[in-house]
């Protein structure tokens, strides 16, 4: 059952389809195939249009059956760390390299 209401379904499945993270938090996007829910900017491949399904929050999904997505983690709080984990790990390795550890340990040290 989609209870999404702020958008229409075509709507959804292009944001869903462009990863527009404009919407992360506005809507979820359950997958009927897999059983699990994403945020729009979610970045795996996006399902067929057919298998997807929205709802306007993670509790929603969770309470159709559906669980959350490992990579884009919607389970989350807007703004947390975990949230964004993304931006957190590149620029943690933008200050790593301003301190210089790729001229002190090359690129595996970075990696570590």
């Amino acid at each position: 059952m989609e209870t999404v209401t702020r958008f229409d379904r075509e709507h959804c499945v292009r944001a869903v389809q462009s990863k527009d993270a404009r919407f992360d938090g506005w809507f979820y996007t359950a997958v009927l195939t897999t059983r699990i829910y994403c945020r729009p900017s979610c970045p795996v491949v996006p399902p067929k249009p057919g298998n997807m399904t929205f709802y306007p929050s993670a509790a929603a999904c969770q309470q159709a059956g559906f669980r959350a997505c490992k990579r884009c983690r919607p389970d989350t709080s807007p703004g947390s760390p975990e949230w964004n984990q993304r931006a957190d790990l590149v620029a943690r390795a933008m200050r790593l390299i301003t301190d210089g550890v790729v001229d002190r340990e090359g690129v595996p040290g970075l990696a570590a």
